[in-house]
């Protein structure tokens, strides 16, 4: 029987945003080329903050997705999201995934260890050590420096232990990969080899993700009355997405009624986002939970925009997913982030979209206006958008680099199935 790999990771399937996809992808990859994969991860809870329904009541399960077996265990979870909360939820989490870890990681090969969750992917790394498998430390989120210079940790205990934490995590990694140079520097600078750095950016299956024509759109279809701009904003409602922009920029073009905003999603500050919208009596903003997967491609690419923002604060120490599935679906992307980001890079790098400084909600409606009165390219820039992305970021190319360490050839196409381009 070959041996697995080993992932361990807070959020996984069928979690639909934030970390879960990236990881997912990953392990289903690895599943569908031969090489088993187990993972220890948590009931399902995000971006809600509350365990589904259907996982409730239950200390430990183990359920397969494509093969991939997947162990979870209970944790303590509230929608009343503060750091308090967030410490709890790693802490049992951590505590409770005891016979979870055991179960993956005996006679594993190798095992990653995801984060942001660095408590969780720290304890696991403690018993890789005890069981000696050689760790790889998958960062997605450089922690806990997002979680300072976001204001969401500022207890100088918890600091002091979560940089502890991420210290010790790094320097017993036989490997590290991450997404970006500027997050390379930053885990540079509590690693004892920078050497063993690597970067591995998030990848994309353009089988999956393509453009979609108009008259076949199903987002236009459902939600778009004919005649109507759309500028889209979907996936994870958080801090760092800087949702408040689409409500500032929305409040200075609520006179213009050929332009409609749309909000999918759910997360930490959907609440404070409704709240806010309704104080402005903003009719031009819609907010609609979460669509399935297959709707997608028909929302990124039937969009007239699509909006991907970061706080200033977030420069190198995250890289959106999103930004990455928007380019291949053939998206008209308008980014608003820091000029040293790697949204910023990538986007100028390619051509594939226009970049705005990021909480600009003055530029954000000069672009828009622009793409709408036709001063910009919009097919030069989805077309650019799409090759970049398949050039760069393609999922058999990416993580069959990986494989090849473990003796497997990726077979081209094994991320998808075969569908138009």
């Amino acid at each position: 029987m070959k041996r697995h790999v080993a992932v361990i990771m807070s959020n996984f399937w069928p979690e639909p945003t934030g970390g879960s996809p990236t990881a997912t992808e990953f392990a289903v990859f690895f599943q569908r080329a031969g090489v088993p994969v187990r993972v220890a991860t948590s009931m399902p809870y995000y971006p809600q903050w509350e365990i589904w329904p259907e996982y409730r009541g239950a200390l430990w399960r183990r359920e397969f997705h494509e093969g991939v077996e997947i162990n979870r265990s209970w944790h303590r979870v509230s929608p009343r999201v503060n750091t308090l909360m967030r410490m709890l939820q790693e802490a049992t989490l951590s505590l409770f995934a005891l016979p979870s870890f055991v179960r993956v990681l005996r006679g594993a090969r190798k095992v990653y260890l995801f984060t942001p969750a660095l408590s969780f992917a720290w304890v696991g790394s403690l018993w890789a050590r005890l069981f000696r498998i050689p760790r790889v430390v998958v960062v997605k989120d450089v922690m806990p420096d997002a979680a300072i210079e976001l204001g969401m940790l500022s207890n100088p205990f918890m600091i002091g232990l979560s940089r502890m934490m991420a210290r010790s995590l790094y320097r017993h990694a036989e490997e590290i990969h991450t997404l970006g140079e500027g997050m390379r520097s930053r885990i540079a600078r509590l690693c004892n080899d920078p050497t063993k750095i690597r970067l591995v950016p998030d990848t994309v299956d353009g089988s999956e993700l393509y453009p979609v024509p108009l008259e076949d759109n199903a987002f236009r279809a459902r939600f778009v009355p004919p005649g109507t701009f759309a500028v889209l904003h979907t996936g994870n409602m958080g801090k760092k997405q800087d949702l408040f922009l689409v409500l500032r920029a929305a409040a200075l073009l609520r006179d213009d009624p050929g332009i409609h905003f749309y909000v999918f999603g759910d997360g930490a500050v959907k609440n404070a986002f409704l709240k806010e919208r309704h104080r402005l009596g903003l009719d031009n903003v819609s907010h609609h939970p979460l669509q399935d997967r297959p709707m997608l491609k028909h929302m990124l690419s039937g969009a007239d925009v699509v909006l991907v923002s970061q706080l200033r604060e977030v420069v190198d120490i995250v890289v959106p997913s999103k930004l990455l599935t928007s380019m291949v679906s053939g998206a008209m992307i308008i980014a608003a982030c820091p000029p040293d980001s790697e949204p910023h890079r990538i986007l100028t790098e390619s051509g594939g979209g226009v970049v705005i400084p990021a909480e600009d909600e003055e530029a954000l409606v000069g672009a828009i206006r622009d793409i709408r009165a036709e001063k910009t390219d919009v097919e030069a820039c989805r077309r650019a958008a799409r090759e970049y992305a398949l050039e760069h970021f393609d999922r058999d190319a990416v993580y069959g680099r990986l494989l090849a360490e473990y003796g497997v050839e990726a077979v081209p196409g094994s991320a998808g199935e075969t569908v138009p381009t």
